[in-house]
Parts: C-alpha cells; sequence; structure tokens
C-alpha cells in the first residue's frame, strides 16, 4: 500500500508510451534517470513494517465495507472479560438490572425526546449478540461524540426485560471508549524489567515514554526481576498516566511483547 501512488504513476506512464509507441528496444520507459520497468519497480518499492491488525481491519471495513478476516473486538475480548458483567448472549436478567457490556456500534438512530430534547437509540456488537439501548436527552448531550458507527463502547447501564417484544432494553448511564474504560477500571499498569533492561539508558526511555501520557489517574509499577532478586516498585503520584493503546504500544516496543499488562 505504502507503493501504490509509485505503482499506479508507473502503470499509468506505460499506458502512455504504449499508446504513443515511446516504448524503445530496450524496454527504457520515459522515467527518471531512464530506468527499465524491473528496475523502476525495483527503486520504488517502499519497505514498510506489516500492517497490524488494526490498520488491517480499517483497511478491510474501508475498501469492501465489512470486517472481512476479524472482527475488532476480538483483540481486547481478553482485557474486557476482566471488567465487563457479561457478554451480550449470557444477558440474563429478570428485573432491572446493572451491568457493564462492551461491543461494537453497528447501528444509530437518533431522535427528539417527547419534550424535544435530542437523544439516541444504538446498537452493540460483541461477536456473541446484539442488544439495543437507550441513550437519554442528559447522557446523550455527555457522551454524543463516542457514539460513532463501528467505535468500540464500553457502556454501564441497566437491563431489564422487554414486556413487549419479549427480548431485552437496556439504558445506558455511563458510556466509554476502550482507552476511558481501561482508565475507570484499571488498577494499576505493570511493566516487567528484567536485570539486563534496566541498564543502558533503559530508566530515561521509560521516562520519555511515559511523560506524555501522564496526569491520568492510573498508577505504574515496575516489576523488577534479577537473579538474586525481586522487586515491585510504584512509580510516584506524577507518574499516573492515561493507559491508552498508545502508550501501551509504546512500552511494548521498549520492554518487549507480552512484559506490559493492566491489572483490574
Amino acid at each position: 500500500m505504502a507503493s501504490l501512488t509509485a505503482a499506479t504513476q508507473l502503470a499509468e506512464q506505460h499506458s502512455r508510451n504504449d499508446a504513443a509507441g515511446q516504448e524503445d528496444l530496450f524496454g527504457v520507459f520515459a522515467v527518471p534517470g531512464g530506468v527499465s520497468e524491473n528496475e523502476a519497480h525495483e527503486t520504488r518499492y517502499v519497505e514498510t513494517p506489516e500492517w497490524n491488525e488494526e490498520q488491517r481491519l480499517t483497511g478491510e471495513k474501508e475498501t469492501l465495507g465489512l470486517y472481512l478476516t476479524g472482527h475488532p473486538i476480538v483483540r481486547y475480548e481478553h482485557e474486557l472479560a476482566r471488567f465487563i458483567s457479561a457478554r451480550i448472549v449470557d444477558l440474563k436478567p429478570g428485573r432491572d438490572q446493572s451491568v457493564v457490556i462492551a461491543g461494537l456500534v453497528v447501528a444509530m438512530r437518533a431522535m427528539m425526546s417527547r419534550k424535544g430534547d435530542r437523544m439516541a437509540f444504538i446498537t452493540l456488537d460483541d461477536r456473541s449478540g446484539r442488544i439495543e439501548l437507550a441513550v437519554f436527552p442528559e447522557n446523550f448531550r455527555q457522551y454524543r461524540n463516542l457514539i460513532i458507527k463501528d467505535k468500540l463502547l464500553v457502556v454501564e447501564g441497566t437491563v431489564s426485560v422487554d414486556e413487549y417484544s419479549g427480548g431485552f432494553k437496556m439504558s445506558a448511564d455511563k458510556i466509554f471508549d476502550i482507552d476511558q474504560a481501561r482508565e475507570a477500571y484499571a488498577k494499576r499498569l505493570v511493566i516487567d524489567v528484567e536485570e539486563q533492561q534496566a541498564s543502558n539508558g533503559f530508566v530515561g526511555e521509560l521516562a520519555q515514554r511515559l511523560a506524555p501520557f501522564r496526569e491520568g489517574v492510573c498508577p505504574v509499577w515496575i516489576e523488577y526481576r534479577a537473579p538474586t532478586a525481586r522487586a515491585q516498585l510504584a512509580l510516584g503520584q506524577e507518574w499516573r498516566v492515561h493507559p491508552s493503546d498508545e502508550l501501551l504500544h509504546r512500552l511494548q516496543e521498549l520492554a518487549g511483547e507480552g512484559r506490559v499488562r493492566v491489572v483490574y
């Protein structure tokens, strides 16, 4: 994809040359430096890292209108299981019941309440099932910027049996995106550090990666391991962070895959 523009330009040049009869005996195109087609492909190819799952799924949705190789919620399911009440398919309320659920916004419709205020009904999908929930005017005003199609939301609310349809109905009290939910429910962010990592500028690099995400509420702990010692170190209040996806990714690049975790 990084080379798509250059490849398209090369194809267009080739087509123009064919139409004008400008290809010479050696198959040289009118491209900078007078290189051949094969050489042009080689010199214009861009080496980039493989797309991560989020980029791939976003590209599929934008191109095809659907998720082909996966579902955006999959990468968070293990984490979500630590603080949601149940998957949608497992909701079985006998009366009004407070729950925390998560799902992808697959449909939404806004309407006016009887008092003339805007409210919304949104449908969440967590791969196990779907549920429609009402977002009443006061909450709609507060959370409307989060209610976006294809966005993963975590919702606290009240679910009950819908006597009219025989299914369930739910009203939202609080709505979070995944970063906000992680901050609301997390106890701490833990980074595992081996003795060999602790030297060679690790501390300074860690400070640089944490700095843009400070002023959050999530404590950061270092779990240090050496052959003869082990310790847990809690960083000071000024190093509390917003535990966003971006921060977790940066810390995993520094400490290594599987060495950064959020404790709920």
